[in-house]
């Protein structure tokens, strides 16, 4: 749903056509880039413009543009798909925008989904896998401080985005240590 959400919003500030989008969501939303790549931009746009949503209105209009492959420093008018919001589209984003900040859906992830057959390995593999994860978790959260880092003078909704997330990694750092230890502790009453 949020990719949808980024789409709508991006094409609320004006018109574009899909290398323009994603080349929007590198340089000023990079936290999604990773997420929201070419072809997930173009099934999406495809389906907010199908007929039976009509969130999405499509021109074919000649706009200076990088071409393909080698040629993308090359700018010239070229041919493109220029995706322009509907007012059905603007309702639909609204109506999104507000759900997505008003709800919260609880649900498990994979570690959860692991956790249930944690008996199946032994404490201490448990203990090296989980360790293995803190690292990783830890190199990612030093990955987003950077990024943050590099950023300067962000608005207000980017220093949301950034607080959010950090907050979630804090929170799964913390609860990995606390893992940790248990099954630490579970090990050494077992011997």
């Amino acid at each position: 749903m949020y990719k949808q959400v980024m789409l709508l919003g991006l094409l609320l500030e004006k018109p574009m056509y899909g290398q323009q989008i994603r080349e929007v969501i590198e340089k000023h939303h990079d936290l999604f880039a990773d997420f929201v790549k070419k072809p997930i931009i173009y099934y999406h746009l495809r389906e907010l413009a199908k007929p039976d949503h009509g969130y999405l209105e499509i021109r074919s209009e000649s706009v200076e543009a990088p071409g393909p492959g080698a040629a993308h420093g090359d700018v010239a008018l070229r041919e493109r798909d220029v995706y322009y919001i509907t007012d059905k589209g603007r309702q639909y984003f609204y109506k999104l925008l507000r759900n997505m900040l008003s709800n919260y859906t609880p649900g498990l992830s994979e570690v959860d989904a692991g956790l249930f057959f944690l008996h199946r390995i032994t404490p201490g593999e448990a203990v090296t896998l989980l360790t293995e994860r803190h690292k990783l978790v830890t190199d990612y959260r030093a990955t987003v401080t950077e990024q943050i880092a590099n950023h300067i003078n962000l608005d207000d909704a980017h220093q949301l985005v950034n607080d959010h997330k950090l907050t979630l990694i804090d929170a799964e750092l913390r609860w990995l240590e606390g893992a940790i230890e248990h099954l630490r502790a579970s090990k050494a009453n077992q011997t």
